[in-house]
């Protein structure tokens, strides 16, 4: 009867609290918009932006392990690069090079995913995730650009370079159907993503956007999540193969890419999920 060794069992952990992230974040994008789902857009950015570190720094964990005899890296190897996830993905580049994985070639640094994982480098980052504090306390990061801000820019883009003619038009419908309902009977107290107060009719052609934007965007996340899938699976094959596992009835990595499987690229069955996993 296998055992399980202390690395399996916190190699499982950290899996499982990255998986957790990753769907917690999906599902707060998913639902996130104008007013008072505001926040949820921070806790979107929160989850993501610590999911994807994570799993980045498993990639190099597992590379680690693969190319020393089952040894786990020490606290630098990892450390080193603090929640800095563009530095992270290069170095998961560098590893997927050296094992002749193929499954990053694709995400040039222009792609929606890359773009998007910018962006949360950036949140990680103090001066982001602290945006609204170091600007209340005069911090010496406070000109930093504010996240909701940036998250409509992305969401702007989107709509301009990925959302369908037909995506386009449903948004500007909205509007007009609120038109229609409300006319001049109505007032909006509930402002943009860059704080300009709107009026009823551009809040619901905004909100519309905001929605749409938010499918396209996890679509993109979750392309490269499946792509990290690969990546660590091919990682963990190295591991078992390379070092004979099994031999001594101890099992030291487990098969990391089952925490990941939530993760298919199915572009219409993303674009309709609202909850994840």
């Amino acid at each position: 009867m296998a055992t399980f060794s202390a690395t399996w069992f916190l190699l499982e952990q950290e899996g499982l609290l990255a998986q957790a992230c990753l769907c917690n974040g999906l599902t707060a994008l998913r639902r996130a918009n104008l007013g008072d789902k505001k926040g949820l857009f921070y806790s979107a950015f929160f989850e993501l932006s610590i999911g994807f570190e994570r799993v980045l720094k498993l990639v190099l964990i597992l590379d680690h392990i693969a190319r020393n005899q089952l040894a786990t890296p020490d606290s630098k190897t990892v450390e080193d690069y603090g929640h800095k996830l563009r530095s992270l993905f290069d170095a998961a580049k560098v590893v997927c090079t050296a094992h002749g994985v193929s499954a990053l070639d694709a995400f040039q640094p222009d792609s929606l995913p890359i773009v998007i994982l910018g962006f949360l480098d950036d949140f990680a980052h103090p001066g982001g995730r602290y945006s609204n504090i170091n600007k209340l306390t005069g911090h010496k990061l406070q000109a930093m650009a504010d996240p909701i801000g940036q998250w409509g820019e992305i969401a702007n883009r989107i709509m301009r370079e990925h959302a369908s003619p037909g995506e386009r038009k449903r948004a500007q419908l909205n509007g007009l159907v609120a038109s229609a309902a409300f006319g001049s009977a109505a007032a909006s107290l509930i402002s943009d993503l860059n704080q300009q107060q709107m009026d009823v009719v551009p809040l619901h052609v905004r909100a519309s956007e905001l929605d749409t934007a938010a499918k396209h965007a996890i679509y993109a996340l979750v392309t490269l999540i499946a792509a990290l899938r690969e990546v660590i699976d091919s990682l963990c094959g190295t591991v078992w193969t390379d070092n004979h596992l099994g031999t001594s009835g101890v099992a030291t990595v487990p098969d990391m890419k089952d925490f990941f499987q939530f993760a298919w690229a199915d572009r219409k069955y993303v674009m309709q999920k609202r909850r994840w996993p």
